[in-house]
């Protein structure tokens, strides 16, 4: 049930609200009028909505997360937990009967780390099942694509030649990285309703979880055109923060040319860059290679050049860049890079997006020069089933190292990389407090050094996302003057045991005193 109040002076009333407001850190009541906090008390002239001694805490915020990618992952083919290549060849073979002759069969999800024969797949399961429909899968990680005879023909692919720089292809039918080039240019490009109706049903989700504003990590032209319409038809319930995709020079160069834009749905002002690829289809770039692939240590997407052309450029118009690293050495790529840009302290908050893998010596590369690590806490949990397999013992104390960024003065931005992960907070913070999965394994959490107090885990996902974004000025705490942007809790995930974390649901999600979400259960 929506229900506007933006314009109205609405007091949320018998609730314990968690401010992260050093100054008053818990009170009972909020006072919002015309969308901004007015004060942390009742007035009883206004709205009254009473919270019945639940939980409010600052708007959930993912600060990474891939909106459009989220929207229309919802209407493809799911292979999430999927424990063979032959279930999904057999969600494949009942598309193929339901589509006619011709029409491009797309899904996502699939790990084969969670399959029965945990190896890539070889090219005949899927090549006979759908010789009429062209087939690509996408990976969970989003950095491999599996295509079947009838899209590889399309994509021109050719055995003796088809190795890129940064990319390869696994089994003749699994295209790493940047060999997906190709493939990206033949699918057919979705229209800008197919957009605009994905998008709408991604907020609709990310509202229902509490969130109330996104950090998208990959921002095109067209889903930005989508999202300002939107914003403009008053239908889009959520604030973006865009990271322009580097990928498209015109893109880029318009907004370095007009300078940032900060309104209070939507805020350009950051880059996003990639440097290598994903620990799961071993394209992230190592230090050493794979302990289960000799001889690989993965793929750097682009050159010491190029990429320290766009770090020159985003420094000299002011614009944040934010860097896809996995792997050791793609992080040491990014810092050393950032580091000769930066030259030390500063306030431009260039960040790492997830800095899942560092060596410890590089640590100090965050702290000399202000780099913000940005990251996932699921991706460690998701992967640390293989993860000794595929990077040794001796280099498993180098993933996910927020306590050590913590410990180190850094303020770690949290979010969730959606839709490889799930996109919900809840999830989140509790993979950071414990490092388990949801079945509580390991007993004692994955390199339980790693863990996180629950408080500092919900600074990740509203204090230190909005620190991030340059928006600590107005969002991110309970206190008068900021945005009355709210997440209702059914449970203070602050202090109830982690298992009940799980059990917690959203109440209300509340965005500039909008009622977005309601939990009518």
């Amino acid at each position: 049930m929506n229900q506007n109040t933006s314009t109205n002076t609405i007091s949320f009333i018998n609730g314990k609200l968690i401010t992260l407001n050093d100054q008053h850190p818990i009170a009972e009541s909020v006072t919002v009028s015309n969308g901004f906090i007015t004060a942390l008390d009742a007035n009883p002239e206004g709205q009254v909505i009473d919270l019945n001694g639940k939980v409010m805490i600052p708007g959930f915020c993912d600060a990474h997360l891939h909106l459009a990618n989220l929207g229309r992952f919802l209407e493809e083919l799911i292979f999430n937990n999927i424990s063979s290549s032959q279930i999904i060849a057999d969600m494949v073979r009942k598309k193929s009967n339901e589509l006619p002759s011709g029409t491009w069969i797309l899904g996502r999800g699939w790990d084969q780390s969670h399959w029965d024969n945990p190896d890539f797949p070889d090219a005949d399961v899927l090549d006979f099942i759908s010789p009429n429909h062209p087939v690509a899968l996408t990976r969970v990680d989003g950095h491999a694509i599996w295509l079947n005879k009838v899209a590889r023909n399309l994509a021109g692919y050719d055995p003796l030649n088809s190795q890129p720089d940064g990319g390869r292809v696994i089994n003749d039918c699994i295209f790493v990285d940047r060999s997906m080039d190709p493939v990206s240019k033949i699918i057919p490009s979705q229209r800008k309703s197919d957009i605009k109706r994905q998008v709408k049903n991604a907020v609709n989700l990310l509202n229902s979880r509490g969130i109330t504003m996104v950090h998208d990590a990959w921002m095109t032209a067209r889903t930005l055109e989508v999202i300002r319409e939107l914003i403009e038809e008053q239908d889009f319930p959520l604030s973006c923060y865009c990271m322009l995709a580097s990928g498209d020079d015109k893109l880029l160069d318009y907004h370095f040319k007009n300078g940032p834009t900060v309104t209070d749905s939507l805020i350009i002002r950051s880059v996003k860059a990639f440097i290598d690829g994903a620990l799961g289809s071993r394209g992230a770039a190592l230090l050493e290679e794979y302990s289960d692939d000799p001889g690989n240590k993965g793929l750097i997407l682009i050159s010491t050049e190029k990429f320290s052309e766009l770090a020159e450029k985003c420094f000299r118009y002011g614009f944040q860049l934010n860097t896809h690293a996995i792997g050791d050495r793609g992080n040491r790529f990014v810092l050393d890079t950032y580091s000769q840009v930066l030259k030390g302290k500063n306030n431009h908050r260039w960040r790492v997006e997830h800095a899942q893998m560092v060596a410890s010596k590089d640590i100090a590369l965050f702290c000399e020069n202000d780099i913000i690590p940005s990251m996932q806490p699921s991706h460690c949990t998701s992967d640390m089933r293989w993860m000794e397999q595929r990077i040794g013992s001796h280099r498993t104390s180098r993933i996910s190292k927020i306590n050590t960024f913590l410990n180190n003065g850094l303020k770690v931005a949290g979010g969730s990389d959606c839709p490889i992960e799930a996109g919900n907070p809840l999830l989140e913070f509790y993979a950071a407090v414990t490092r388990q999965d949801v079945n509580g394994y390991p007993k004692s959490g994955w390199h339980a050094e790693e863990r996180v107090s629950p408080l500092d885990a919900l600074k990740m996902f509203t204090t230190w996302a909005a620190n991030s974004a340059f928006e600590e000025h107005r969002r991110g705490k309970i206190q008068p003057g900021y945005m009355a942007d709210f997440t209702v809790l059914s449970n203070d995930i602050t202090t109830i045991k982690p298992a009940d974390i799980l059990d917690t649901e959203v109440l209300y999600t509340i965005i500039k005193g909008e009622i977005v979400y309601q939990n009518n259960q």
